[in-house]
């Protein structure tokens, strides 16, 4: 059940949460790793798939050994974000991402999306009064069969990435 919060308050945390979801792709698909760690909690719970990493040291790992693979370009287009504010604190949402995503410095072609995924988010309100993803749950929907996966992707262990 929803916490009783006043409609400038709903406004001003959806709008938080937009920023949130909007700042990790750009972050992604800029290859700002410091700036894209610190979306997530300190005991975030990160899934793509059976990859599974626990904790933002696992997160950064993740993500350090993509930006480590090589030149990529990436563009993440998220839409649909649906939310469910909880409380000042907490809340949860659902959205749809597409991945267009090759090895190489721009321009390349073709242009073709190579992931439709939904992003199922448990999002806090962390001390610093900053919001930050403490759940991202990667479920896969449509995959280019040409697409190997995430980059750097080795199953079984937790340094693959998005």
């Amino acid at each position: 059940m929803a916490a009783t919060l006043t409609p400038l308050e709903r406004i001003e945390i959806r709008i938080a949460l937009e920023d949130l979801n909007t700042a990790f792709t750009h972050y992604l698909d800029h290859n700002d790793v410091d700036s894209l760690v610190d979306l997530f909690t300190d005991d975030v719970l990160y899934t793509h798939g059976a990859r599974r990493s626990e904790g933002r040291a696992e997160v950064e790992r993740l993500f350090r050994n993509r930006a480590a693979a090589g030149p990529r370009t990436s563009r993440h287009m998220c839409s649909g974000l649906k939310l469910d504010i909880e409380s000042r604190a907490r809340a949860s949402g659902n959205s749809v991402c597409m991945t267009f995503g090759q090895d190489g410095l721009p321009p390349l072609a073709p242009a073709l999306p190579i992931l439709v995924a939904d992003f199922n988010d448990v999002y806090v309100r962390c001390g610093d009064g900053r919001w930050r993803i403490r759940e991202r749950h990667i479920e896969r929907i449509f995959v280019d069969p040409q697409s190997s996966g995430p980059v750097g992707y080795r199953p079984g262990t937790s340094n693959d990435a998005s």
